[in-house]
């Protein structure tokens, strides 16, 4: 019964129109987005009213228009508008699609609900701060339908119609400016969850991708780690044998449990000869080995300031995916002269822990000492508390030639069954290299060398 009565209300329910065409500003969900765009505006103005003209209705417009495939200005409802709040509306929107860089922003947020919002808020504070400085008496030149060029002061409104212009275009380039760096936040988040999510996995993030998007050090991370072609990345994938297993190839053996069917259409003499040699084709199977947690020790000293501790955040995020696609747990710990506190991804991380991640990353600074026994020494403690099954690995990225307490660092990793990887990023430390599984110089902070790192192991 109350489904038939809200299929009822549905029906009875008269569309509301609006600025874009094919949209029902009266839809629940289409008011949504723009109650959520408007609450990300807030947060970004920090202003407890907004100017006349900036309401949900708009915020609605703006978003559909860098949403939809192909949006159209309802030149029905235009023409028949009488106020001018909703008449300086219409003629933003107008001047917004007829701008080159306009196009050049929906290359990132067509058919993405999460980066249209973002590039909506960023788009709209930003008109709002270059509009700032309009006097009244020139947003005034739009009167009682003034949607009509013949209903307004000439010169005023020419004056306004200059500055208007001027302000939509920046806010329109400083929304380009950020919208790359919310779709690669969106693309990172979907390499990690891929399989397990949706086109909207992002959305009870928003706020966060916003703020993330508006950093200067996320945009150099992101930058740098798109430098590092994923495709040219090959993990080692660890297998045993089992019977049971998943089909790996094939090969020679006795074992009739995995003979290829092929092989029983062989007179019984011969079939029964190459049982006795061996030599029947078999099914290769295999299951993957069970790995312990991929632990990242990141050194934040003074001496790594600049590139390489960029480039050192680019690689940790890159060695993140690699534990997403291996399952297995993720650890990042910076130190300097004590150890900071990690931050722990799950072994099916989802996209609000790679914004979690991404925003730790980008927040830590470069200053302090070195000391790498303590921060090693942490990293086992972490280990053996998350009682993980399997071989750890730990990626130590330093550049601090610190001594080192060897026999300490050696128990501690036999204790947790880890195994230490050194990338010493320009430096040389002979106490790691005794003590490392795998060992790394790190010359040049190029995509070569981050590709060395990331198929450690």
């Amino acid at each position: 019964m109350q489904a038939y009565s809200e299929s009822m209300f549905e029906k009875s329910r008269v569309r509301q129109e609006g600025p874009i065409a094919g949209i029902d500003y009266g839809d629940p969900a289409v008011q949504y987005r723009g109650e959520r765009v408007i609450a990300l505006l807030r947060k970004l103005l920090d202003a407890e009213q907004l100017p006349e003209f900036v309401d949900a209705s708009f915020a609605v417009s703006t978003y559909y228009l860098f949403f939809l495939p192909v949006p159209m200005l309802n030149r029905n409802y235009i023409s028949n508008i009488r106020s001018r709040r909703a008449a300086m509306q219409a003629a933003i929107l107008a001047r917004m699609m007829s701008l080159e860089r306009f196009e050049e922003v929906r290359k990132y947020t067509i058919a993405d609900s999460a980066t249209s919002m973002v590039v909506s808020a960023i788009f709209m504070e930003a008109l709002v701060r270059e509009l700032s400085n309009l006097s009244q008496m020139n947003q005034n030149a739009y009167t009682e339908g003034g949607a009509n060029r013949g209903n307004r002061n000439d010169v005023a409104g020419k004056e306004f119609d200059r500055h208007l212009d001027q302000a939509i275009s920046r806010a329109l380039q400083t929304a380009w400016s950020h919208a790359e760096t919310a779709k690669q936040i969106q693309m990172l988040a979907a390499k990690f969850a891929a399989g397990t999510g949706s086109s909207f996995s992002l959305e009870d993030s928003v706020g966060d991708v916003l703020r993330l998007a508006k950093n200067t050090d996320v945009k150099n991370i992101l930058e740098m780690l798109k430098s590092i072609d994923e495709g040219e990345t090959q993990f080692k994938r660890r297998t045993r044998k089992s019977p049971r297993g998943e089909l790996d190839g094939y090969e020679l053996g006795s074992d009739v449990e995995r003979i290829v069917p092929s092989e029983l259409a062989l007179p019984p003499e011969f079939l029964a000869y190459k049982m006795s040699e061996g030599s029947l084709l078999l099914y290769r199977k295999v299951l993957p080995e069970s790995h312990g947690p991929l632990y990242v020790l990141l050194d934040k000293s003074g001496s790594m300031m600049g590139t390489k501790i960029v480039w050192a955040k680019a690689v940790a995020l890159a060695l993140a995916q690699r534990a997403a696609r291996e399952r297995r747990e993720y650890y990042v710990r910076f130190f300097d002269s004590i150890p900071y506190p990690p931050l722990k991804l799950p072994k099916n991380a989802r996209s609000r822990d790679v914004v979690r991640l991404l925003d730790y990353i980008a927040r830590v600074r470069a200053n302090g000492g070195t000391d790498i026994t303590r921060a090693v020494l942490a990293a086992v403690d972490d280990i053996i508390s998350g009682r993980s099954s399997g071989v750890a690995d730990i990626v130590l990225i330093t550049d601090g030639e610190d001594k080192v307490t060897i026999e300490a660092v050696r128990r501690g990793l036999i204790r947790a069954r880890a195994k230490l990887h050194t990338v010493m990023i320009q430096g040389n430390n002979p106490d790691l290299k005794v003590l490392s599984e795998s060992y790394m110089s790190v010359v040049r902070l190029s995509k070569e060398e981050a590709l060395r790192v990331i198929n450690i192991g």
